[in-house]
C-alpha cells in the first residue's frame, strides 16, 4: 500500500473538483507546485502535437515499415487528397503499392506524379528504375535512362546509388546468362560486359557505404524501405560483388586484380557480420513479413566460401561454414561434410 500513499493524501487535499478529475499521478507530480490547480490544469490538458508527427503521412510511414499494407494505403491516400502536391506522398504511395501490394504499374503512375511535382527529385528517377527493371522486367537501355537522370541530379546519394548498384549487379549476372560457373565456356564479349556491371555496382555500393551516415543525404523515405541497417546490407554487397570480380578476372589470368577482389570481398563480409542484426531478429522479421531477407548465417556462408580460395584458409572456411550450419543453413552443412 505504500506506493499509493502520497497519490492518495494530494487527492485528499484538493478541493472537491478538482479531487473528482485529478489523476493521482497528476496531483503527485503537483504537490511541491506553488500554483497547485494551475500545475493540474497544466498537466491534464494533452499536449498537442506537431501536426508533421500526428499527419496521415506518418501514420502510413508507420503502416508501410510494419507491412500494414491496406492501412498504410488508405492513410497515404487521406494525406494526398489533402496535399496533392507533395512529392514525398506519391513515393511513399509507390513504395506502398510496389513493396507491399505488388501493384506496380500503380507505383510507377504515383512516381510519375512526383517528378511532375519535382523534376530534379533524384531517388524518384532511381526509384522509377529499380521498379521499371525488377517489377515490370523492363529493358536495360530504358532504365539506365531513368537511372541516369537520377545520377546525374545527385551523384553521390547513397539511396540512388544503392539502387544503381542492385541493378548493375544483376545485370552482371544477365549478360551470362545468369551465373558465373564455367565461365571458361562463356563468350569474352559477355564476360566483358559482366566485369563491366560488376564493377559500376562495386562503385556505386561503395558510394553508399561511404554516405548512407552522412546528415547531407538523410532521406527518411528512402532509409524506410530497408528492412535491415544499410550499412550492413551494403557490405554484405560488396563482398557479394566483388566475389564475383575475383572469378571474372581469375578467368582472365589477372592473378594480382582477383586476389585484391578476393581479399576485399573478406572484409566486406567480415564488417557486415561485426554489425549485423542477430540471426533471431532476421528470422523474426522474416516470419512477420513474409520475405526474404539477407541473414547472418548466409554471410558466414559466404565469407566461408571466399576463405575456401584463399591460401592456408581452409579451417577459417571451415570455422565459417560451423557457424553458418548452427545457424540452420542448409547449404552449410554439406560444406561441414568436407571439412
Amino acid at each position: 500500500m505504500k506506493r499509493f500513499l502520497i497519490p492518495l493524501l494530494a487527492a485528499l487535499a484538493l478541493p472537491t473538483v478538482v479531487n473528482a478529475n485529478t489523476d493521482p499521478k497528476v496531483a503527485e507530480m503537483c504537490m511541491q507546485a506553488a500554483d497547485f490547480e494551475g500545475c493540474v490544469k497544466t498537466m491534464s490538458t494533452p499536449k498537442k502535437q506537431d501536426s508533421l508527427s500526428t499527419s496521415e503521412f506518418d501514420d502510413a510511414l508507420v503502416f508501410f515499415k510494419e507491412g500494414s499494407s491496406l492501412r498504410a494505403l488508405k492513410s497515404i491516400n487521406s494525406y494526398l487528397k489533402k496535399n496533392p502536391n507533395s512529392k514525398e506522398g506519391y513515393i511513399l504511395s509507390a513504395m506502398i503499392n510496389a513493396y507491399n501490394l505488388s501493384n506496380f504499374d500503380e507505383a510507377i503512375s504515383d512516381i510519375d506524379n512526383a517528378i511532375d511535382i519535382d523534376n530534379n527529385y533524384a531517388y524518384a528517377h532511381a526509384l522509377k528504375a529499380e521498379i521499371f527493371y525488377f517489377d515490370l522486367g523492363g529493358s536495360l537501355s530504358k532504365t539506365l535512362k531513368y537511372l541516369g537522370k537520377g545520377l546525374s541530379i545527385s551523384p553521390e546519394d547513397p539511396y540512388v546509388n544503392s539502387i544503381a548498384a542492385d541493378i548493375q549487379y544483376d545485370n552482371g549476372f544477365v549478360v551470362l546468362g545468369g551465373d558465373t560457373f564455367d565461365l571458361s565456356k562463356k563468350p569474352k564479349d559477355k564476360k566483358a560486359l559482366s566485369i563491366e556491371s560488376f564493377e559500376s555496382a562495386k562503385k556505386s555500393y561503395e558510394k553508399t557505404l561511404a554516405n548512407i551516415n552522412l546528415d547531407t543525404y538523410k532521406n527518411q523515405l528512402a532509409k524506410s524501405s530497408y528492412d535491415l541497417d544499410p550499412t550492413y546490407l551494403t557490405n554484405a554487397f560488396l563482398g557479394d560483388t566483388k566475389f564475383e570480380l575475383y572469378f571474372l578476372y581469375k578467368d582472365k589470368r589477372e592473378r594480382a586484380t582477383a586476389k585484391k577482389y578476393l581479399e576485399e570481398a573478406v572484409e566486406h563480409y567480415t564488417q557486415a557480420i561485426a554489425i549485423a542484426p542477430s540471426q533471431e531478429e532476421v528470422e523474426k522479421i522474416e516470419l512477420d513479413r513474409d520475405i526474404d531477407l539477407y541473414s547472418l548465417d548466409e554471410v558466414y556462408l559466404y565469407r566461408g566460401n571466399a576463405y575456401l580460395w584463399m591460401n592456408n584458409k581452409f579451417k577459417k572456411a571451415c570455422s565459417d561454414w560451423k557457424v553458418s550450419k548452427k545457424m540452420g543453413n542448409e547449404d552449410a552443412r554439406d560444406k561441414v561434410r568436407d571439412c
